[in-house]
């Protein structure tokens, strides 16, 4: 009998969010089963419920018709559960034979002494019965291609198929978003076999393309619920994007913002730069012009903000503010030249969060307040109180420690921080990503105030509705490179979430 596992009207509440709302689905074994929606949809919680990490507020979970209860990492190991995340934790001075006997606990070998010769016939044993026999165990992991890591890292998570143990069901979390698209379908290959296997295999990916042709059936999750699990031979990447999102007949562009005048100076330029992932882009903004960019986890949408500011050295290319030539590989260079950054992880790259909102607030214009012996302190916290009612931060106590500050408090802070510097140009790396409905609200706003006194701003986002609510056009990044641009005006969601998805698009 084929393996399942079942989620049955599961709930999970935080604070008064639901983020799961009665979720019910079964996992087959033998079978591709991918989960599709966008932020926000519920996906991860799913997936942290299943590996243990949440806890249930209501429903339940069963492994062949058995009720497993609130599972642990532990437990769910013991239940057959593996997990692989987009970047594979990997060990890369180590052998490919350790990196996989590492995931058993090198169970082949005595406490005191590592038997080499059996884990690596451990290894090749498991890395044959997956067809991929190529991979040689004594080599250093830090000599495999990225496609080979990851296969290696499948074959850790499901090396116990073929003992007592047994496996019954892979999470594959975006396991393809960072591989070169010529590696790819090594991957993929290799995911099928596993579920030959008798594996039930959960694959997470916002490619769309991808979804329908490795999956047999998909599930859509939006705001916290399931929509509908379907087969994906009856599917089209148009009807799947239209389920993802919801209403078809939504067009927030509707609230966009004016268009900047054609005839506005290009403030903004590069051309033919390539860096990381991102090839031969090129790409021109106006003054007091929005433009948004829309491209899937892996697009190099982030990396091109950053090849913009200079945070990432180009390869290849070049670009100019208002016609000036940019030195590559200097955000401090950038800054002054007039470019404003806000990152993706603004807690990790974009705050101090143990020092006070004040500090990150002024740490970009110290300058007005500091000297190379002392800094004027009544002057930084009145500028920064100041800055604080401009982008209503709450609560106003600029000494407060940054971190107690809610999410949408933290980047108002942030973009408030740049907008004392009055840049040219400001880059925003998901500018409204974990902030409430009115955060929200309120950095769209100033983000248009900005605009309309003449800075330019380049936006990235995750949320393609946001997207078109804010921009003046959007760009449709994918695989590393810019594949053309919409009229919000004229765009559903929908029809952006294809663009971006789609090969054939």
């Amino acid at each position: 009998m084929p393996h399942t596992v079942e989620v049955r009207s599961v709930t999970k509440i935080f604070g008064n969010q639901r983020a799961l709302s009665e979720v019910t689905v079964t996992f087959h074994g033998g079978e591709v089963h991918a989960l599709a929606g966008l932020n926000g949809s519920g996906k991860s919680t799913l997936v942290k419920l299943l590996a243990g990490v949440y806890s249930l507020d209501g429903g339940e979970i069963a492994v062949n018709g058995q009720v497993v209860g609130d599972l642990t990492p532990a437990s769910a190991g013991e239940f057959g559960l593996q997990f692989l995340h987009q970047d594979p934790v990997v060990f890369p001075h180590l052998t490919v034979a350790d990196n996989v006997s590492v995931g058993s606990g090198f169970r082949s070998s005595s406490r005191v002494h590592v038997r080499r010769r059996r884990e690596d016939q451990v290894a090749q044993h498991v890395f044959k019965r997956l067809g991929v026999p190529h991979l040689d165990p004594k080599r250093q992991m830090s000599d495999l291609s990225p496609a080979e890591r990851t296969m290696v890292a499948i074959a850790r998570a499901v090396q116990d198929l073929w003992t007592d143990r047994g496996v019954r069901l892979l999470v594959l979390d975006e396991p393809t978003a960072s591989l070169p698209e010529h590696e790819v379908k090594l991957v993929t290959d290799m995911v099928r076999r596993v579920a030959a296997e008798g594996v039930a295999v959960l694959f997470i990916s916002h490619d769309l393309s991808m979804v329908l042709d490795l999956a047999d059936r998909v599930t859509v999750l939006r705001d916290g619920k399931r929509v509908d699990t379907t087969a994906t031979t009856e599917l089209t990447k148009q009807e799947l994007a239209a389920s993802m999102v919801g209403t078809a007949d939504r067009s927030p562009a509707a609230l966009s913002t004016s268009r900047a005048p054609n005839n506005a100076p290009v403030s903004l330029s590069a051309s033919g730069i390539s860096g990381g992932k991102v090839k031969d882009a090129s790409i021109e903004i106006r003054r007091g012009e929005i433009v948004g960019i829309a491209g899937l986890l892996g697009s190099g949408r982030s990396t091109l903000l950053r090849l913009l500011y200079g945070a990432q050295p180009l390869h290849a290319g070049e670009t100019k503010l208002f016609g000036t030539p940019l030195r590559s590989g200097s955000p401090r260079y950038s800054r002054k030249a007039g470019i404003g950054f806000v990152p993706e992880d603004r807690r990790k790259d974009g705050a101090l969060p143990t020092m006070t909102m004040a500090d990150n607030v002024t740490i970009a214009s110290m300058d007005s307040f500091a000297s190379p012996f002392w800094i004027r302190r009544k002057a930084e916290t009145r500028s920064a109180s100041e800055t604080m009612e401009q982008f209503d931060v709450r609560p106003r106590d600029p000494e407060k420690v940054f971190r107690l500050f809610s999410g949408g408090n933290q980047q108002k802070a942030i973009i408030g921080r740049w907008a004392r510097l009055a840049p040219k140009v400001l880059l925003l790396d998901e500018p409204t990503q974990g902030v409430d409905v009115h955060a929200r609200l309120q950095i769209h706003d100033a983000i248009r105030k900005l605009a309309s006194d003449g800075m330019s701003v380049l936006v990235v986002s995750s949320d393609f509705a946001e997207l078109l609510e804010l921009s003046d056009r959007v760009l449709i990044m994918r695989r590393g490179q810019l594949k053309g641009q919409v009229d919000p005006a004229d765009t559903k969601e929908e029809q952006l979430l294809h663009l971006a998805a789609s090969d054939d698009a």
